[in-house]
């Protein structure tokens, strides 16, 4: 129990590092059926910074996620507060929910909890060094902004290689002012390719996320046999495995036509980061992903400059192991 407190704690003050700045109100948004140690961390770590108020909110886990909107008291305290760091454990994309597009409206930033779950907040991904994470995941986003094209390749047979045409946005677990948005934990250099540019195999033998735009759906989860994907100006071609290929076509055959085209690379940067059966394990170190259907919405605030052009109903990772980098044909260690 010690060494649960200790690693909760390090984790909260991770999460609290540089996200907070002098005199700042800040708003931590939780649901009621969340551990009370993990809020209770968070708002001791937050009252212990610079911050001027902590304010704490607790909403009712709503008993449907269908067309949940947030009670009005609710966005307008996120509407004042500074920084709000969102603790539910409400599964949907929240990213883009009402809560964010009215901070975001503000002009207000926010830092939304991945693993929200106490057992997975005070491990993994959540105790790497923020000062660390940040020099190799803002210098590899920064190498990639710069460069024409990224390849990764896998002695699996992965063989990918992008055009880049916009900048790499870093995720590291702060909310950075220009797109106003931060997830934690994180750690991952993420682009939306060119259009039309993707060109190879990518082999997906880790784990694949779902996140539904229109309502929800069955996941991919941990890959137990690897899935083959050729794709060709950007668009997927073939698929080939087993099961989890199956899964995978199965989500496809429900999804638009334009959730065939790859709309996103990330590279892991997190050395902390667990093989495990949720969005943690795209942060890994060593690992790429990539993610078919919608990237409009990417980059937040700021996604007319980080953001691509695919509109669709579906944003669906794939994470693959072991992965080499190459930017504009230079291999790279991130």
């Amino acid at each position: 129990m010690l060494f649960i407190q200790h690693e909760l704690q390090r984790a909260a003050q991770n999460l609290i590092a540089d996200n907070i700045n002098a005199g700042e109100n800040v708003l931590i948004v939780s649901s009621s059926d969340q551990s009370k140690e993990l809020i209770d961390a968070i708002v001791s770590a937050a009252s212990a910074s610079i911050a001027e108020t902590v304010s704490a909110i607790i909403i009712a886990t709503p008993f449907s996620l269908k067309d949940y909107e947030h009670p009005p008291a609710v966005i307008a305290a996120v509407e004042s507060a500074d920084l709000t760091i969102v603790a539910t454990t409400l599964r949907f994309p929240r990213a883009y929910d009402d809560l964010s597009k009215a901070l975001f409206k503000a002009g207000k930033r926010q830092v939304l909890i991945n693993n929200a779950p106490l057992e997975d907040f005070s491990r993994g991904a959540s105790l790497a060094a923020p000062k660390e994470l940040h020099r190799r995941t803002h210098n590899l986003a920064t190498s990639i902004s710069n460069a024409k094209s990224v390849r990764v390749t896998s002695k699996s047979g992965t063989n990918l290689k992008v055009g880049v045409c916009r900048p790499c946005i870093a995720l590291t677990g702060k909310a950075e002012k220009d797109t106003g948005f931060g997830s934690f934990p994180s750690g991952e250099a993420m682009l939306c390719p060119e259009e039309g540019t993707a060109e190879g195999v990518f082999i997906a033998d880790a784990f694949g996320q779902v996140v539904y735009l229109d309502g929800s759906g069955p996941q991919l989860g941990i890959i137990e046999d690897p899935i083959r994907m050729e794709f060709a100006r950007g668009e997927l071609l073939t698929i080939d495995g087993g099961s989890a290929a199956n899964r995978l076509r199965s989500i496809l055959d429900t999804a638009d036509a334009n959730c065939k085209f790859l709309g996103e690379l990330g590279l892991g940067t997190n050395p902390y980061a667990r093989e495990i059966g949720h969005v943690e394990n795209k942060f890994r170190l060593g690992t790429a992903h990539i993610a078919l259907g919608d990237n409009h919405l990417i980059g937040w605030r700021e996604a007319s400059k980080y953001g691509g052009t695919i509109v669709s109903n579906r944003h669906i990772d794939l994470v693959a192991n072991d992965i080499a980098i190459e930017i504009d044909d230079l291999t790279v260690k991130p």
